[in-house]
């Protein structure tokens, strides 16, 4: 019994493994690879907590740093998966940095020499990277959850699902235990083993059940799903995926589409959703999505709407002094900053420099 979590430490980290090496030689792309250094560094979680490599510092600690970076990981796998034609903030890699080179030092320090510990350290190397990875967490999965409803891709809809039921109770586990270890062997017992046995062998339990079932689907998952995984982040393989599968749409039906959208200005609605627009055609909101993916090329209605909002600004600016703000209101735009954003997008200028250059031109 004694040898029970070791078990299934070693199991999890076999299949965790097997998993990484499936995507790194089948699939190609960032997020296949991205996969893959996330169940590596899943695999040094499960490790550190065998009494083998914890009880030998150096290893610890190195197992323990790598196993850092999975939250962070996992944070950039959703932001490539689920956000279209996004680009990460340069202060995201920063806080990425602070928290390694922090948790890193502060963790070497307090092991060593406990008694070093004192109220602005203990907040700059401990306090502070947890709250960053806390942040990271949480906003993972606020990622897989914001584009649930305007999502044109059915198979990235149903693993928005998933991705938050597996990764959050994941993320939950491993970032409570690490608060919990955190505030009671720095603050209550700082002498005893950094990671507890019990969350660490529940941690490495639940990523085997996990992979275990992930293991069972793999071989059936749809070349849809496949191909999901190794286009994401690559707009050039999106487009000539997209192009390959029809729908045999009747044309009227697509012809009803853009009489609505051009003509009536349903576009101009603000917050207007697929479902209504799927409830003024009077067809299932189902296969409008499955028509505007497939046919008219988007993988987000934000998309679809931001291309006839923004033709719409463009006449606009061109032939009227009509305020820029006015504009954003008129073309169905809840604020200015969402419209300056969007145009920006796709212009790489904003609204006013892109009048002024017009003006200058004319």
């Amino acid at each position: 019994m004694n040898q029970f979590p070791e078990l299934v430490a070693i199991l999890a980290c076999f299949q965790l493994i097997f998993i990484g090496a499936f995507f790194f030689v089948h699939n190609q792309g960032t997020l296949a690879r991205l996969i893959s250094l996330y169940c590596f560094c899943l695999c040094t979680y499960t490790l550190a907590g065998i009494p083998y490599f914890s009880n030998n510092l150096l290893s610890f600690f190195i197992l323990f740093r790598l196993a850092t970076l999975a939250p962070f990981i996992l944070w950039v796998i959703a932001f490539t998966l689920f956000v279209d034609n996004g680009k990460v903030h340069p202060g995201a890699w920063l806080a990425m940095v602070f928290f390694e080179l922090t948790r890193g030092v502060g963790i070497g320090i307090f092991y060593l020499n406990p008694e070093t510990i004192n109220d602005v350290s203990f907040v700059v190397v401990q306090i502070i990277p947890q709250l960053i990875m806390l942040v990271f967490a949480a906003h993972t999965l606020y990622l897989a959850y914001q584009g649930y409803s305007a999502d044109l891709l059915e198979q990235r809809r149903r693993l928005r699902l998933t991705f938050i039921l597996l990764m959050g109770i994941l993320l939950v586990v491993i970032v409570g235990s690490d608060f919990i270890n955190l505030f009671s062997r720095f603050i209550l017992e700082p002498n005893q083993n950094l990671i507890p046995d019990v969350p660490n062998y529940l941690v490495s339990l639940y990523i085997l059940v996990m992979t275990f079932l992930f293991c069972q689907r793999i071989f059936k998952l749809s070349e849809e799903a496949t191909s999901l995984i190794s286009t994401a982040g690559s707009a050039k393989d999106r487009t000539t995926k997209n192009s390959n599968t029809q729908t045999n749409v009747d044309p009227a039906l697509l012809e009803k589409i853009k009489q609505r959208m051009e003509g009536g200005k349903l576009y101009a609605r603000t917050g207007l959703t697929i479902a209504n627009l799927a409830e003024s055609l009077s067809i299932q909101e189902y296969r409008l999505r499955r028509i505007i993916n497939q046919e008219l090329k988007f993988r987000n209605f934000n998309q679809f709407l931001n291309n006839y909002r923004i033709e719409d600004a463009c006449t606009r600016l061109r032939e009227t002094s009509t305020p820029i703000s006015t504009i954003a209101l008129d073309i169905g735009y809840a604020s200015l900053s969402v419209f300056n954003k969007a145009f920006k997008e796709r212009y790489r200028v904003t609204p006013s420099e892109f009048r002024s250059s017009e003006n200058s031109t004319n």
